[in-house]
């Protein structure tokens, strides 16, 4: 297994990242992911200038900030790496350190199953279709969500464009998850309506055993469901105010090699899914700048763009391979 830890590392580095011979990488893990920050510095030193492992103590949530220091650390290296147990994609951080031209790889909870799983794609393929799908969404000024879970759910985009995760992290300032194969926008603030009933995954739970929904007014969360969920969700609000019921994000998965395995970082990612997320949008282009992110997956939804079926019960209506 540590074999093929270290052979994923190597993709991951090299056609990926397109890591050089002269330049430095920084690899941030903390206790739960060290194995593979290891694998990620082992393989690292012997590609670049100097490779340097920062092992951090895990964050609370999904967007909370690295300690200080190490922060600001990110934009000195022309390559970051982090295989953490909570994401630092949605903070301060890892922003700046993009706008400074560093190129960076968030691996929230990852595991060496999923890592090894996920990790051997034909990454060309997956970034063409990729940015197929962002722009498809990025053409369309609304989009309206429904499944026979009992999701019905619309929102402006506000003339955004979507983001596509597609593995190719390869120019300054380039940032995304690996694994990736996702397609994201942060839909309009104020204008998402409707209900949301997650069936797949959720940060609290994992797999979900029974369906979880809230419903959703003027763009925030406004009443949840009673399940186990409840009470964490709530949680996040009382913590981190009103900004975290602000509807963050819409996701579409496109990653063949991805299963349902109750970690969101591949979940999300499983083709025939969406993912819906609360709280921090400035990653996206939005405006809300809080320090948590939390997804929530749906199976097999329906999507309209503009009134067009686009997506019908997980399968694409339009698009190809």
């Amino acid at each position: 297994m540590w074999n093929e830890i270290k052979a994923c590392a190597e993709i991951a580095l090299t056609d990926c990242l397109l890591l050089a011979r002269r330049e430095q990488l920084l690899v941030v893990c903390d206790p739960p992911t060290h194995e593979i920050g290891q694998a990620f510095w082992e393989v690292g030193r012997k590609l670049c200038k100097e490779a340097v492992l920062v092992q951090i103590a895990p964050r609370k949530e999904d967007g909370n900030e690295p300690p200080a220091p190490v922060g600001s650390w990110f934009g000195q290296f022309d390559v970051a790496v982090m295989p953490t147990f909570k994401s630092l994609s949605h903070t301060n951080a890892r922003r700046e350190a993009s706008r400074q031209g560093t190129r960076i790889a968030t691996l929230p909870g990852i595991t060496r199953e999923m890592f090894c799983r996920t990790m051997r794609t034909d990454w060309a393929r997956l970034g063409t279709y990729t940015r197929n799908v962002a722009a498809q969404l990025s053409s369309v000024k609304k989009i309206r969500v429904t499944s026979e879970a009992g999701t019905d759910f619309s929102f402006e985009t506000g003339g955004r464009h979507a983001h596509a995760d597609d593995g190719l992290i390869n120019t300054p300032g380039a940032s995304g998850n690996l694994p990736a194969g996702e397609a994201c926008l942060a839909p309009l603030e104020g204008t998402a309506e409707g209900t949301l009933v997650f069936d797949g995954s959720f940060p609290s739970e994992g797999l979900l055993k029974e369906p979880f929904s809230v419903v959703v007014k003027k763009g925030e969360v406004c009443t949840v469901s009673r399940h186990p969920c409840a009470t964490f969700l709530r949680n996040a609000f009382t913590v981190y105010g009103n900004d975290a019921r602000n509807i963050a994000e819409f996701g579409v998965g496109t990653l063949e090699t991805a299963t349902l395995s109750g970690n969101i970082l591949e979940d999300e990612k499983v083709k025939g899914t969406i993912h819906i997320a609360f709280g921090n949008n400035a990653s996206l282009g939005g405006t809300v700048n809080v320090p948590i992110h939390l997804d929530g997956v749906m199976r097999n939804p329906s999507v309209w763009l503009d009134d067009r079926l686009w997506m019908d019960h997980g399968a694409f209506v339009t698009i190809k391979k």
